[in-house]
Formats: C-alpha cells, structure tokens, sequence
C-alpha cells in the first residue's frame, strides 16, 4: 500500500525487536520443542480423573505408575531443567524427589507419608518462588518444570493414600502456569496507517501488530480495513502474543491450562 499521504499512529505497548517475525497463529503454538517427550499434563489429569471420575474415571494405580515411569525415563533431561533454576532451595528439593521418587514403591508407609508431604511442600515453594521473582528467564526456567514437579507431588501424595491435598495440588498447578503466563507475557506494538484521498477522506486503515518475547522471538500480524470495511480474516492480537512466545515456557502453561482445569473437582 502507498503510504506517501499516510498517517502514522502508533501506539506503543512496548519494544520491538529485531528477531525476524513469525506469522501468527489462532491456536497457542505448540510447546513440543520446550517440554520432554512425555505428557505430563495428561498424566496428571488421568490421576485427576481415576480419583475424581473426571473423563470417566480410570485406574488410579496405573495413572500414578505412569509418572513414576515417566520421571524414571527422563530423570536425566528434567534434571538438566532443574539446575536451571535459581531458587538454591527450590532447585534441591525438586532435583532429590526427581531422584528417590523410583523408590517410592519400596518405601515403608510412614516414610512414604513423610515424603509425600515434602514433595508436596517442594511444590508450594516452586509456586511461592515463582510468585515473588522478577527475572523473566528464572519464571521460564521453572515454568519448564512445573509439570514435572506437580507431577511428582501428585503421585507421591496417591502412593502415601493422602488423596485428600491432590485437589489443591492440582489447583496450585493452575495458579503456577497461569503466573508464567502473565510474567512471560511479550512486549507488543501497534502501528496504524492511515490514507487518505486528496480531499483528506479516509480510503484505507491497515493495522499492524507485532509482539517480542524476552528472548527475542517475534511474531506479527495486521489487518487492512478500505472504505470502512474489513479485507481480509481480522487481526488476533492473543495469537500474535502466543505466538511471539512459542519457545518459552509459557507456551507449556497455555496448552496446559484448559485441560488442567477441566480436571479440578
């Protein structure tokens, strides 16, 4: 479009950066490239759902074993996630019960009540921690882990027969992902150009829309109104935002969310 009788108008939301943009999506994009092959979420809802009756039900036994397995099976990538993190106290309680959770079956009851309760506690302070800290890449770096850390407190808490906290677990998860969600939210732009005829009427609008995340990653979109009337699909600002955010961890807690909370009491 000629924008040699344009307007500018822009209304700064925040900085645009440099990486090259990406088309938006109208779906959160997926968070495969940023979390281990296995599906932490549904594990978790199918422990939900066998203790709940969430989904239909299902055999809570197997759910549970299948993120002891699971945490077995990829205890040395998690662990590399873990060390990322910068809580010192946070990072060694979720690196010991990634470890000892393999033993969990072998564990006396009392034992198995005790350590429960402290991967549970593990938990609240992954959640407090994410809360209070400020540095973006420390939210990312503990967003990867939250499922994982749920993950091992939920099923810690089924093995030790203390059902009762799991509910609250599981709403504690929702509150975790949507803080990564907010705090790893990307900076956005908008740009409105305007022409006009040569009497100074209005014949076209186009808006553009672009949003960077922390790390750089950038995505933008626009929307091209001619004679007051829209041309082409409508701009969707949240994709733009979602996409932008495609290799952090937000997008993790974006997929993760409806599913989660689909699977609370």
């Amino acid at each position: 479009m000629s924008r040699a009788t344009a307007g500018l108008l822009a209304a700064a939301i925040g900085v645009v950066g440099l990486a090259p943009p990406a088309p938006a999506s109208a779906k959160a994009p997926a968070a495969t490239a940023n979390a281990f092959a296995f599906d932490w979420v549904s594990a978790v809802v199918a422990v939900a759902g066998a203790l709940y009756g969430a989904g239909g039900g299902g055999n809570l036994d197997a759910a549970t074993q299948q993120i002891i397995g699971a945490i077995e099976a990829s205890e040395a990538r998690m662990l590399n996630h873990i060390d990322a993190i910068a809580s010192a106290e946070v990072q060694a309680c979720a690196r010991a019960h990634a470890i000892e959770l393999s033993d969990i079956n072998t564990m006396s009851t009392s034992v198995r009540q005790l350590w429960a309760q402290e991967a549970t506690r593990c938990a609240a302070l992954a959640t407090a921690y994410l809360d209070a800290v400020v540095s973006k890449n420390s939210v990312d770096n503990l967003g990867h882990v939250i499922g994982e850390i749920y993950a091992i407190a939920i099923a810690a808490r089924v093995k030790a027969n203390l059902h009762n906290g799991v509910d609250l677990l599981l709403r504690d998860q929702v509150r975790s992902y949507e803080v990564v969600v907010a705090k790893l939210a990307p900076s956005c732009n908008e740009q409105r150009y305007v022409e006009h005829d040569t009497q100074g009427r209005v014949v076209t609008v186009e808006i553009h829309y672009t949003c960077v995340a922390y790390n750089g990653d950038q995505a933008t979109d626009h929307e091209l109104y001619h004679l007051g009337k829209l041309v082409g699909p409508p701009l969707n600002r949240d994709a733009v935002a979602n996409n932008a955010t495609r290799n952090t961890s937000r997008a993790i807690a974006l997929e993760a969310l409806p599913r989660l909370r689909s699977s609370m009491p």
